[in-house]
């Protein structure tokens, strides 16, 4: 975009919501006022200078996107939505190693628009797993997820979800595999021999954590240095959110082995 054509956009909130409005197909300029919650004397000149842009074409009452306006209209709900999830929790976006995440999922990391951070109650527990996402993963019928760090209270956890009839697969790096065969063969043979329970471990370097089921993701980022943030987890609810977990899980599975016995 040039100078001029941004100056056009992001100069104007009502031209910017004027594009994502449209964006949607075309309005007529009571659907314009109403969406704005503004009278047409607010309204017109904006649209004037969208058309003289060759953004917008005006057919009778009914206003449309032009090709250039499609275009432009696209990346700037992109955009939107990348704001909507960098704003509202900026100071951990900044601070977390976004980097970790594939190329593929980074590049839609719009998807995550409204999410919310879940944190441990109180210090005491900073280093248990948090009780709102043990709580809502008790109530869930399908559980995938991705561990790049072991922690003692999982392998009986997910068992035990298991056991209750939760299809569960789990995904994990090859040091927290090999401690599993190590301290927990007897949950692990007890896990696989489940029914609705598949285990993988993938020899690729995963420094994330994250949960997906049928009903909210999870997802855990170390700090920008490396280290594992044991306090914030980001918890996403939205339809978008969930397929953006679905894909990650699908990221790893197809680079990782199945287990089968041990």
């Amino acid at each position: 975009m040039n100078s001029s054509l941004l100056e056009l956009i992001f100069f104007s909130e009502k031209r910017k919501d004027l594009l994502l409005f449209l964006n949607e197909g075309p309005k007529t300029i009571k659907e314009i006022n109403m969406y704005l919650d503004a009278s047409a004397v607010a309204v017109l000149p904006q649209l004037k200078k969208l058309r003289e842009d060759s953004l917008v074409s005006k057919t009778g009452d009914i206003y449309s996107l032009l090709p250039l306006g499609i275009a432009v209209a696209s990346r700037l709900q992109a955009m939107a939505g990348l704001l909507n999830v960098f704003g509202s929790s900026y100071e951990f976006w900044a601070n977390h190693a976004v980097e970790c995440i594939p190329a593929s999922l980074r590049s839609r990391i719009e998807d995550l628009d409204n999410c919310t951070l879940s944190e441990p109650p109180d210090r005491t527990r900073l280093f248990e797993p948090h009780r709102e996402f043990v709580e809502r993963l008790a109530i869930s019928k399908r559980i995938n997820g991705i561990s790049s760090i072991f922690h003692p209270l999982y392998p009986s956890l997910f068992l035990s979800f298991a056991k209750n009839g939760a299809d569960i697969s789990i995904l994990v790096t090859r040091s927290v595999y090999e401690r599993l065969k190590e301290e927990y063969q007897t949950e692990v043979r007890e896990f696989l021999k489940l029914p609705n329970s598949c285990l993988y471990v993938c020899d690729e370097k995963i420094e994330f954590s994250h949960v997906i089921t049928d009903s909210f993701l999870s997802l855990s980022l170390p700090f920008s240095d490396g280290t594992y943030d044991h306090k914030q987890d980001i918890l996403c609810f939205t339809p978008t959110a969930l397929q953006w977990g679905e894909d990650l899980f699908a990221y790893y599975r197809n680079r990782s082995e199945k287990v089968t016995e041990i």
